[in-house]
């Protein structure tokens, strides 16, 4: 009976191993399949790699007085509203396009009486207040303290006062002739600490600079994220564009994203070269300069809503959105130099008592 038995054992483990053998092909051959696929997905993504770009962006005035020839400020006779107000039309006449002067706020209505106020003029009226008060601050001291058992540290809470000074401004742009308010806002400044003038110098200092930073537009250099794909001529395209030659990596791109070898690829990797590509046409400045800016954005806007499309991610749909941004805010600005274009040369014409100039965009009421 033993011999028996082992015979039936070594036929059933016989067959056993028959069956391993014959999968083991199979196995390894699936094997190495799924580790081709990994190795081409990585190949053509790029391992998720991204590249970083910088590149300038321009931004309207928050105040637009460059768009009036003309800028009567008019200010208390606070010696901080006067500094305030003459440090503004030291800025705005440094150029030598503008004219610009301050006046006490009582002359307004004389002047404007007199018809002494252009009819492509405009009065910013400065209202400053200064406010001398106090607030808690809480600090830990750390201390020793000793008994019967020893000394330890600890740390012990304590509260005490500090002077503060809060700073506020509030500018309200009217039209000159006719007085009617263009457009209203107000900031401020805190500054802490110990002795007064200090402090409303510094608070005055801070003012300043943010009265000036309002009415002139800006240039800021932003950071543009790139997607790396291993695609020969993409990697061309972003090297390019990272050496600022947003118009030559433009042309590499347009000619990848219509190639038969990228429309062969997983949608997730299109996507990403779409993406580059709608970053291509965004800031490229020869489209930007031929002053189209409906068309300019509106080819921005087609491969992300295509990458959107095939493979929506957060990432796309965040880009779409800084890109309606982008649209406006230089929509903006084009409408406030248009403006500045109009009242300079209604300026130069006949005076019409009757002919008063429109705001320029990004005033309300």
């Amino acid at each position: 009976m033993r011999g028996l038995g082992t015979s039936e054992g070594s036929a059933a483990r016989l067959e056993r191993r028959r069956h391993v053998v014959a999968r083991a092909p199979l196995a390894r051959l699936a094997l190495l399949s799924s580790l081709a696929l990994v190795s081409s997905l990585a190949l053509v993504v790029g391992c998720g790699r991204t590249v970083d770009v910088t590149t300038v962006v321009r931004h309207p005035a928050p105040v637009p007085l460059r768009a009036f020839p003309e800028v009567i400020v008019a200010t208390s006779d606070d010696l901080e509203a006067i500094a305030l107000g003459d440090h503004l039309v030291a800025h705005l006449t440094r150029e030598g396009t503008q004219r610009s002067r301050r006046v006490r706020i009582a002359e307004l209505e004389t002047l404007r009486l007199g018809g002494q106020l252009g009819p492509a003029s405009v009065v910013v009226l400065l209202e400053l207040s200064l406010r001398e008060t106090s607030t808690l601050r809480h600090h830990l001291r750390p201390e020793t303290v000793c008994g019967p058992n020893g000394c330890f540290s600890r740390q012990r809470p304590e509260v005490f006062d500090v002077p503060l000074l809060r700073a506020r401004v509030r500018l309200t742009v009217h039209e000159g002739p006719t007085a009617r308010a263009l457009q209203r806002l107000g900031f401020g400044a805190e500054e802490e600490g110990r002795g007064w003038e200090r402090m409303r110098e510094r608070a005055v200092t801070q003012l300043k600079r943010e009265l000036v930073r309002l009415v002139d537009p800006r240039e800021e250099e932003v950071r543009v994220t790139l997607l790396a794909v291993r695609d020969d001529d993409v990697e061309q395209a972003l090297e390019r564009m990272r050496a600022g030659e947003w118009r030559e990596g433009r042309r590499l791109l347009e000619a990848a994203a219509r190639s038969e070898r990228v429309n062969a690829l997983p949608p997730k990797v299109r996507a990403r070269v779409y993406y580059d590509l709608a970053m291509a046409r965004r800031y490229d400045p020869v489209s930007l300069e031929r002053g189209d800016l409906e068309r300019h954005f509106l080819a921005a806007e087609s491969p992300l809503r295509e990458a959107l499309r095939v493979d929506p991610q957060p990432l796309y749909q965040n880009a779409l959105a800084r890109l309606h941004r982008d649209r406006e805010a230089l929509e903006l600005l084009r409408q406030q130099e248009q403006a500045a274009i109009h009242n300079f040369e209604l300026e130069r014409q006949p005076a019409d008592p009757s002919v008063v100039p429109r705001p320029p965009p990004g005033y309300g009421p």
